[in-house]
C-alpha cells in the first residue's frame, strides 16, 4: 500500500501544481493558492465536524504547523522564482533540493534504505532535473535572486515532506488540519500584502480549487505511505510529481517533449523500480 499512496500523492501533486500554474496566469498567485487552501479547510473542517476523532498531542500540532508555514512559503518564493528567471533553472533546483532535504533527514533519524534504493534515490534526483527540462535554452536570464528564492522554495517543500511524515499517524485527518490552519492565513497575508485583496475571476476559480484540494488530498495521501514506508523512499517516490505535470501540459496544452525530458522520465520509472523493490 506504500507504493499505491505516495505513487497517488505523486499525481495529485503534479495535477495540483498544473492548476495552479494555470490559475496563475488569470489570476495572482497567492490569492488561487488561498482560495484553494481555504476550500480545502472548510472541507477538512467539515469532516471533522461529522466524524469526531480525538485531536493529536501537542507535538503533533507543532510539526504540522511547520509544515504548513514551510508550505505556504514554498508557494510564495516559487511563484516569485518563476517571475525573476527561466523556469528550467527554477524548477529543477526547487525539485532537487524539495527531494533532498526528507532523504538526508530521514538518514539523521535513523532510516537506513538498501544499496539498490541508495542508487535509485541519486536517479531519481536526475531524472526530476531532466523532467524538469534543465538541459533545454535558457532565453531568460535568471538572477541570484532568483536561485535564491528557488533554493527556499525547495527547502520550504521539503520541509513539507519531513514534518508531515514527523506529524500523528494515529488522528486521522488532523494534521492535515493543522496544516491549513496555519496556511491560509499566511498565505491570505501574503495575497493582501501583494495586491491589497483578495480576488479570483470566475474563470480561475476551477483551477485554484482543484489546486488547493488535491494538494491537501496529496498530503493526506503522503500522511498515510509515511505511515508504513520509510520517508526517504516515500519522498523520493512522490518528488517524480513533475511527470504527470510534463504529461498533462503535453495533453492538455500540446507541448513539445525534449529528448532530454523524455529520457528523464525512463529515469524516473527507473529509479521508481529500484526505490519501491
Amino acid at each position: 500500500m506504500t507504493l499505491l499512496f505516495a505513487l497517488t500523492a505523486a499525481m495529485f501533486y503534479g495535477v495540483a501544481d498544473y492548476s495552479g500554474s494555470r490559475g496563475a496566469r488569470l489570476a495572482n498567485s497567492a490569492a488561487i493558492t488561498f482560495t484553494g487552501q481555504a476550500a480545502a479547510l472548510v472541507i477538512i473542517s467539515a469532516y471533522l465536524l461529522l466524524f469526531r476523532s480525538s485531536p493529536p498531542p501537542l507535538e503533533s500540532w507543532l510539526w504540522t504547523a511547520g509544515g504548513g508555514f514551510g508550505g505556504a512559503i514554498a508557494l510564495v518564493a516559487f511563484y516569485q522564482a518563476m517571475s525573476k528567471g527561466s523556469m528550467t533553472v527554477i524548477a529543477p533546483i526547487t525539485a532537487v533540493i524539495g527531494l533532498s532535504v526528507p532523504v538526508i533527514a530521514g538518514f539523521i533519524q535513523g532510516e537506513r534504505p538498501e544499496p539498490l534504493a541508495w542508487f535509485g534515490i541519486a536517479l531519481a534526483v536526475v531524472a526530476v532535473a531532466l523532467v524538469g527540462d534543465v538541459l533545454d535554452k535558457h532565453d531568460l536570464p535568471t538572477s541570484i535572486d532568483a536561485i535564491w528564492l528557488a533554493v527556499a522554495a525547495g527547502f520550504g517543500f521539503g520541509m513539507i515532506f519531513v514534518c508531515m511524515a514527523n506529524a500523528s499517524h494515529d488522528h486521522g485527518i488532523w494534521p492535515l488540519f493543522g496544516q491549513r490552519i496555519v496556511s491560509v492565513p499566511t498565505v491570505a497575508a501574503i495575497a493582501l500584502f501583494q495586491t491589497r485583496r483578495i480576488s479570483v475571476p470566475k474563470k480561475a476559480i476551477g483551477f485554484a480549487l482543484a489546486a488547493g484540494i488535491l494538494d491537501t488530498s496529496a498530503n493526506g495521501l503522503y500522511l498515510l505511505a509515511t505511515h508504513t514506508g520509510m520517508m526517504s523512499i516515500v519522498s523520493v517516490i512522490v518528488a517524480l510529481y513533475p511527470v504527470s505535470t510534463v504529461v498533462l501540459a503535453m495533453t492538455i496544452d500540446h507541448e513539445r517533449l525534449h529528448k532530454s525530458q523524455a529520457v528523464g522520465m525512463v529515469l524516473a520509472a527507473a529509479s521508481l523500480v529500484m526505490v519501491s523493490v
